[in-house]
């Protein structure tokens, strides 16, 4: 499902995410990810406390990333909630230092399975 910002009345187009549902969606920011830090999306309490949690299986944004980042939003609650695009602010990044910076060899991005780097969809490489 691709939306579009506002529908024809110029109101803000929403995705209902029923119990039990899963979907993939972009953050409408982008990030780029230095070399010397590596970041943890996580939920927010509010949307928690719904039932809406923001990762499955892949918290971690690697040092060298670079693009939009993939949320794996899954309703785990009993009701229906709608996710409103760029009012919704489901989630939040911590950011942590690394004791030294990866070498640009070994850094996301630099190896042939680094395909999602400034991706364009959510589950095709760019």
């Amino acid at each position: 499902m691709e939306l579009v910002e506002r529908d024809a009345l110029g109101n803000r187009q929403t995705i209902p995410l029923a119990p039990g549902e899963f979907i993939l969606g972009f953050t409408y920011e982008r990030i780029r990810v230095p070399r010397n830090l590596i970041a943890l999306v996580e939920g927010r309490s509010s949307y928690a406390r719904l039932g809406i949690s923001m990762h499955q299986t892949a918290p971690w944004i690697q040092p060298g990333w670079e693009g939009p980042i993939v949320l794996e939003i899954m309703n785990n609650g009993p009701l229906t909630v709608e996710l409103t695009p760029l009012d919704d602010k489901p989630c939040q990044l911590t950011f942590f230092q690394l004791t030294s910076e990866l070498p640009p060899r070994i850094a996301y991005g630099a190896k042939p399975g680094g395909g999602f780097q400034n991706q364009r969809h959510p589950i095709r490489p760019s």
